[in-house]
């Protein structure tokens, strides 16, 4: 069992540009990882292409994944299918907040609002 947690704090998951990360690929695909434990699966990747291109190679190293909050997801043609749904939910909620948090920003724009939040104290007049 590793101990070591591979929290990339402050990245997103919608790239596989992350630090943490790339240490986790490195060891799973020096062998030194047999079981990989996440607690929900979009905090492993939230871009449905990525998740599958992921999931094949752990499934080519050997190592399984086990989703806390699914516990019930294996290996088996369903259980990949599920696996599937969820990523693309997660891709789907990633893009859902960005979409809405454009709109709100357009919304202040249009109405001569600031986006970054109250106006500094001296600058009011």
């Amino acid at each position: 069992m590793i101990a070591e947690r591979f929290d990339d704090e402050g990245y997103s998951g919608t790239t596989l540009e992350r630090p943490a990360f790339r240490r986790l690929l490195d060891l799973i695909r020096s062998g030194g990882i047999d079981r990989l434990v996440i607690y929900r699966l979009d905090r492993l990747s939230r871009n449905l292409r990525h998740f599958i291109t992921l999931f094949e190679e752990l499934l080519d190293h050997g190592v399984s994944l086990d989703v806390v909050t699914s516990r019930e997801l294996g290996v088996a043609a369903l259980d990949k299918l599920m696996l599937s749904v969820l990523a693309s939910f997660a891709e789907f909620e990633r893009d859902l907040a960005v979409s809405r948090i454009a709109e709100g920003r357009a919304h202040l724009r249009a109405h001569g609002r600031r986006i970054a939040g109250a106006v500094p104290f001296w600058i009011r007049r």
